[in-house]
């Protein structure tokens, strides 16, 4: 007999046990390797004996070397967790002349921009996938991906989230620990949980 719960097929014999077919072994494989980017991974640990602070442009160049987008003048001072399924080399882009510190996390279901000199602080967090809001039986519904765009001169601070469909505009500040869920002004400090304007800076 074989019976067919959430589209995937298995066989139930007369012990009871369970057998999934191949098909459903293969989506299984795909699903797992999904988040899998050889390149990167080759670049992650040739540079694995480096100490933090140490050969900045080096985590620069192995980026461009496994794809990505990164500009001339950019150092990275620890290299950031990259996480996401399919190409993710051409979701990610750094301006010139970026400071990127240790910790950082960029998630990228969908593109994360970065303009020219950006800094971004201590463990800052960039996140491109939420979801919806499901039934009561589970409410993490299914995903929503939304870019996310840092304009040129901005400072994230150390531990500051970004968080899906935001857009910071140029010369902009994000204050430590604070959460960003919508549009920040070009010129603008803010700051807190959820992050409001504290002040505007001249242009």
């Amino acid at each position: 007999m074989t019976r067919r719960i959430h589209q995937r097929q298995y066989t139930v014999h007369a012990n009871g046990q369970r057998q999934f077919t191949p098909w459903h072994l293969e989506r299984v494989a795909r699903e797992e390797l999904q988040g899998f980017h050889p390149r990167l991974l080759l670049m992650q640990l040739l540079l694995t004996p480096l100490p933090l602070y140490a050969g900045s442009r080096l985590r620069a160049y192995a980026l461009r070397m496994a794809g990505f987008n990164v500009g001339h003048g950019t150092v990275i001072w620890g290299m950031p967790t990259i996480t996401g399924t399919g190409d993710i080399t051409q979701r990610l882009s750094f301006g010139r002349e970026c400071w990127i510190n240790i910790g950082c996390v960029l998630e990228l279901g969908a593109a994360i921009t970065i303009g020219d000199r950006v800094g971004l602080g201590h463990e800052t967090m960039i996140l491109t996938t939420t979801h919806d809001i499901g039934s009561a039986e589970r409410r993490v519904g299914p995903p929503q991906r939304l870019p996310v765009t840092i304009g040129a001169g901005t400072w994230l601070c150390s531990r500051s989230t970004i968080l899906p469909g935001v857009t910071i505009g140029a010369g902009a500040i994000v204050a430590a620990g604070s959460v960003v869920n919508r549009d920040v002004p070009p010129h603008t400090l803010v700051a807190g949980v959820p992050a409001r304007a504290i002040k505007t800076f001249d242009a």
